[in-house]
């Protein structure tokens, strides 16, 4: 089999898009999540800068663990998002419908900022287990994977973090236990952007296919067509070579799962969600919140042109590319 990979100098990483290719190297034993925390703690020594609540945090997010303290964290997390699933399922569609109401109103609308982002926050603090109101403020912990921030805007997201910390502590008590503590903290970080991309991009993809017809005339997919989280990225650990290509060790790799948006069916196109023990944990939950919008647009959206809709959309929709595995 050839790898269709190449390598990009402007990154200083290899880039693999073939969907077959994407599927064997997201597993693979010879590559391993990129090692944030490591990185941090050297940071903090170099220039004297505290950044122990972004270690705190990438040292409790499972999809930044390797080996055995990546089975260990994502079994914790696994075991607390199976204890919550019933009480957020029970109330995925109230809070669709009380968002998606926007679309009744009269005058402009904007997708991202009146609908997919407040919603989307509501969804996560419940799942975290987090008081919406104090986490509305921190809308930018995410941007702890965005490896070309400057040290003023890692110290910015240092501080939310540390926020954020606080905050599910106030909400569990003060002596709630660190792992529990990390774990909130983890699906707070992971489930905000790649739940509001894949909403954004899902709908701006149908919006525009659909452009000029009315909102309640579309026939919505059961699936959602596009991913949040465009590519995942690894360090080589072992080298290897696949196809004409040769990892040497240290090497970054990005594995775009966007690619498997383009997949016929729904199961093939699910592997944008990640595959096997790298898997989303939040799939699911994902993928049912996109089947409660989905029978919800033609009651919610009346007779609202879909182009109009695509205008304000364009204008405001930038998803943070995060690179969460």
């Amino acid at each position: 089999m050839q790898l269709r990979s190449f390598f990009d100098p402007r990154t200083k990483a290899w880039i693999v898009t073939n969907p077959s290719d994407c599927r064997l190297l997201i597993s693979s034993e010879k590559l391993r999540p990129a090692t944030y925390a490591e990185d941090y703690r050297a940071l903090s020594q170099r220039f004297n800068i505290d950044f122990s609540a972004l270690v705190f945090a990438f040292s409790h997010i499972p999809l930044c663990q390797h080996g055995e303290n990546h089975a260990r964290s994502r079994r914790a997390a696994s075991e607390f998002l199976a204890a919550r699933r019933t009480v957020v399922a029970a109330q995925i569609p109230e809070i669709a419908a009380r968002h998606l109401s926007a679309f009744k109103r009269e005058g402009e609308l904007e997708v991202m900022s009146n609908i997919i982002e407040p919603m989307t926050q509501e969804y996560i603090c419940l799942i975290a287990g987090i008081e919406i109101g104090a986490a509305q403020r921190l809308r930018h912990v995410s941007l702890i994977f965005d490896r070309s921030s400057g040290l003023s805007k890692r110290q910015a997201t240092e501080a939310e973090i540390a926020a954020l910390r606080e905050l599910i502590i106030s909400c569990l008590g003060q002596d709630a236990p660190e792992d529990e503590v990390g774990l909130r903290l983890a699906y707070f970080i992971l489930g905000m952007d790649p739940l509001k991309g894949m909403l954004g991009e899902s709908l701006h993809k149908i919006f525009e296919s659909n452009a000029g017809r009315r909102l309640a005339e579309i026939n919505y997919p059961d699936f959602p067509p596009e991913t949040g989280v465009p590519f995942i990225e690894r360090l080589v650990i072992r080298p290897f070579n696949f196809g004409n290509s040769t990892f040497n060790s240290g090497d970054r790799v990005r594995i775009f799962l966007q690619s498997f948006a383009s997949e016929q069916s729904d199961l093939s196109r699910a592997n944008f969600f990640g595959a096997g023990p790298h898997a989303c944990l939040g799939r699911p939950l994902s993928v049912e919140i996109w089947k409660v919008l989905r029978r919800s647009f033609p009651r919610s959206s009346c007779a609202r042109p879909c182009y109009h809709m695509l205008l304000g959309y364009r204008t405001m929709f930038s998803p943070v590319r995060t690179n969460w595995f």
